[in-house]
């Protein structure tokens, strides 16, 4: 499964990265919407995990770039449990899962298991 993983985060990516590798599936790490734009007209993607303590992405945004490619990828997006605000934004926006960092953090075998 090849997958998008859009975040700011420079410890946290290689984690995730890692995560997917162990469950057979490819992740490269989307540092801005720009490089999000020329990845998805570079590649086909089944997944894209939205950090939504990432600033720089905003979750109508992504659903929109997700849409304009005419890729079917199916998209996470996970945050703190406070930002109860983000959350509900992403769901909103359309996102198929939205989950807390300590969900996210148990669920990396069914996440990247899925193809």
């Amino acid at each position: 499964m090849n997958c998008l993983f859009l975040s700011s985060d420079l410890m946290f990516g290689p984690r995730v990265s890692h995560a997917a590798k162990m469950h057979g599936s490819q992740l490269k790490i989307v540092l801005s919407p720009g490089k999000l734009e020329v990845e998805l007209g570079q590649a086909n993607y089944d997944l894209v995990i939205l950090d939504l303590s990432c600033s720089l992405f905003e979750p109508n945004a992504v659903i929109e770039l997700l849409a304009s490619s005419r890729q079917q990828i199916r998209t996470i997006a996970f945050g703190p449990h406070v930002q109860e605000e983000k959350l509900a934004a992403a769901l909103e926006a359309g996102f198929d899962n939205v989950m807390t960092n300590g969900q996210f953090n148990q669920s990396f075998a069914q996440i990247f298991s899925l193809g």
